[in-house]
């Protein structure tokens, strides 16, 4: 790998148990009962565990007996911190994203706070890397299929070299660039028609991301697809990552910030989270935080209907 020898992200399949059975044992049928409620962002209470298993059971419904026939829409997974929290928040389009997402991951420290605060406590982070090397493991372990859409060429190449190394029998069957204009737009999707991956990748920043979504989630069916941002970077061994101590407390986002101070705005986003948060918390009713509109004009719709 290049870059920060010292900092480098490093891919490993070091778990020797099995992927499958470990997975398939854990039950997660619950948890789309009742997510949490976080600023009218739903997230599941699950740790990273259930979360993988709960994108397993997800792609064996979506490709079991039956699927060609009544094909679902891509599951979206999203990654958040308190950044992309607040910047998805002020956004209509991105928003209706979050809240139609099969998995939105509270990845980044602060999201546990904000749970809390909101009377609906998750019980872990689950960042987006690791869930997402955990569903690598998994899908060479089932043999499902992968795609990486994003970065640039050369970031692609290291990071096939990278995951071959870790996971030799691993089925990608394509990649591309995040030059997605004219051609190449149709170039992509002819290719993802063509293999139907179970998982896509996705790698064109997380803002960009979260509008290629929108504009092509009803084009493809059966899949997973993963807001990876600019995570594909960190795998590939490009972009220096956070120290362990910060990544593990979920300090990553805080820690780009401070090192790329062109952005310094982003702390202003989240200075707003923090007012909105606390004033929600003393001010609000707690039933009122839940669901994707307010109570009170969801009582108020049912009213006019009836």
């Amino acid at each position: 790998m290049q870059a920060d020898d010292s900092q480098a992200y490093v891919v490993t399949n070091k778990d020797d148990d099995d992927p499958i059975l470990e997975y398939k044992n854990i039950e997660t049928g619950h948890l789309a009962i009742d997510p949490a409620w976080v600023g009218r962002i739903p997230f599941l209470k699950a740790t990273n565990s259930e979360l993988v298993a709960h994108s397993l059971h997800k792609i064996e419904e979506m490709r079991g007996k039956g699927a060609r026939q009544s094909p679902q829409s891509a599951q979206i997974i999203l990654p958040f911190d308190p950044y992309r929290y607040s910047w998805l928040r002020l956004r209509k389009i991105p928003k209706k994203v979050a809240q139609s997402s099969f998995i939105n991951l509270p990845d980044g420290a602060g999201m546990l706070w904000l749970s809390k605060m909101q009377y609906q406590p998750l019980p872990e982070l689950v960042s987006v890397i690791r869930y997402s090397l955990s569903l690598i493991r998994l899908a060479q372990a089932m043999n499902y299929t992968i795609f990486f859409v994003g970065s640039r060429d050369e970031v692609l190449e290291k990071l096939m070299v990278n995951l071959r190394r870790s996971f030799p029998t691993l089925r990608i069957v394509g990649r591309h660039s995040g030059k997605l204009k004219g051609a190449n737009r149709e170039r992509v999707f002819e290719a993802l028609r063509k293999t139907e991956p179970h998982i896509i990748f996705l790698g064109l920043g997380y803002d960009n991301g979260v509008r290629w979504i929108h504009d092509h989630r009803d084009k493809l069916s059966n899949c997973l697809i993963i807001n990876m941002a600019g995570a594909l970077d960190i795998l590939a061994g490009v972009r220096k990552k956070a120290p362990d101590s910060v990544a593990t407390n979920g300090y990553t986002w805080l820690w780009r910030v401070f090192n790329r101070p062109w952005r310094w705005h982003r702390i202003f986003l989240v200075f707003y989270m923090l007012i909105e948060t606390i004033w929600l918390r003393l001010f609000r009713d707690p039933d009122d935080l839940k669901g994707a509109e307010p109570a009170a004009k969801v009582k108020k719709q049912k009213t006019k209907a009836s």
